[in-house]
């Protein structure tokens, strides 16, 4: 039963329409506001701010404080009603509401991010950092296709803060960034936190940093010389580090090139070729855990889809990470129809991973650094010779936020 029109018609009983639009006589010429039953509407772009949203933003200084950029206190009368537009400026609309209070209203960036005396981030540059202008890969990447074209020279790069910023801004449309030529003498803490100034670096079961090298034994399959499958690293995580930070501190090793591969283009084309493989890996939920005798004492396991979607739809995050797959659970906890088609369309999933021709190849040189979207772009490793000269890399992980704070932030 749809209790909606009862429900408006008995709130339109309750509180009778009367209108509350103000005469423009009073405004400076070309004002863009008026007042309508629910708020004030910005006339050159048709956007309405309910009479709440306008004095809950006032940005006067009894109800913002520009030390802190945060409000003095959470505004609670939805009653009150906007009574008169005072005039507008560049930044800010002059309002008078029903509480006999006087305030303004930010209407502009600089407004809301900067008082009114600060540059503000551009509205593009925020959706960037929003994950809501990815580009995607093309089909078969190439190593000079467009969206790897832009390598980066550390020199150049740390010369000025927009530089810095400017990578950011493709590593986050794109997935990933390439820097040649860091300093030797360079470790990840220093380079993340102080050169790049987007850190700092998230702590994991692995430390603050750690070293990627063929050893005897190894603890963890990454630390062999053996060919590793495209993945996404620590899965069981609740939330997976965002950024991965792939450091090349030597390589003379034969063999052992890196590749990575767009998994969101892939479930893109996925998701029309086979809707039912896409369903799937969004609704079945697939455990990973980490309990190597390598770590110690660390046990930590997880349940997710593989793929997770925001509110609208989007592809935002895919987790895989073979050698952490707890296949024990997974039998215990979903029905065997519900597997099997999971399996179906895992497999056929990876057969795209898989494929060469899908993958983006490079072998690292000395100093060069690899910025890595961990919740979108899969990395792998092809067999080296062991002895064959030297391999290290060093990996630290970050956080998405942080990387937006640098690309966001104004001077």
């Amino acid at each position: 039963m749809n209790l909606r029109p009862a429900l408006t018609r008995a709130l339109l009983q309750a509180f009778p329409r009367r209108s509350l639009t103000i005469s423009t006589k009073e405004l400076p010429e070309g004002s863009r506001f008026t007042v309508s039953q629910q708020g004030l509407v910005d006339d050159h772009t048709g956007r309405t701010i309910l009479h709440i949203e306008s004095r809950d933003s006032c940005r006067c200084d009894t109800c913002w404080n520009r030390h802190s950029n945060q409000y003095r206190s959470n505004y609670k009368d939805g009653n009150v009603k906007i009574v008169d537009v005072i005039r507008s400026d560049a930044n800010f609309v002059h309002l008078e509401w029903s509480d006999g209070h006087v305030g303004q209203y930010a209407i502009t960036p600089e407004g809301v991010y900067g008082n009114g005396t600060k540059p503000a981030p551009s509205d593009e540059d925020v959706k960037v950092t929003l994950r809501e202008r990815l580009e995607l890969w093309p089909q078969q990447p190439q190593p000079h296709c467009g969206f790897l074209a832009k390598q980066w020279d550390w020199e150049e790069l740390v010369k000025e803060k927009e530089g810095v910023r400017q990578m950011l801004l493709h590593f986050m449309k794109y997935g990933i960034a390439f820097i040649h030529g860091v300093p030797k003498e360079k470790g990840l803490r220093d380079i993340v936190n102080k050169d790049l100034a987007c850190g700092p670096i998230w702590d994991t079961i692995f430390g603050t940093s750690s070293e990627v090298k063929a050893v005897a034994n190894a603890s963890n399959e990454a630390y062999s010389n053996d060919y590793l499958e495209a993945h996404i690293d620590l899965p069981y995580y609740t939330q997976p580090p965002s950024v991965f930070f792939f450091y090349c501190k030597h390589n003379t090793s034969m063999g052992g090139e890196s590749f990575w591969v767009d998994t969101f283009s892939i479930l893109e084309r996925l998701r029309v070729t086979h809707p039912d493989y896409f369903l799937a890996l969004t609704r079945t939920k697939v455990t990973f855990h980490a309990f190597s005798p390598g770590l110690d004492k660390v046990f930590i396991t997880g349940t997710y889809p593989s793929v997770e979607l925001n509110d609208s739809g989007s592809v935002y995050r895919y987790r895989d990470l073979f050698f952490a797959r707890d296949n024990y659970q997974f039998v215990n906890d979903v029905p065997v129809e519900e597997r099997a088609l999971w399996w179906e369309a895992y497999l056929y999933l990876r057969k795209q991973v898989d494929n060469e021709a899908h993958q983006l190849e490079q072998k690292l040189q000395s100093g060069t650094l690899v910025l890595i979207d961990n919740w979108r772009v899969m990395h792998g490793r092809k067999e080296f010779v062991p002895n064959s000269g030297g391999r290290l890399m060093e990996v630290a992980y970050g956080d998405w936020n942080h990387l937006q704070s640098r690309v966001l932030y104004q001077e």
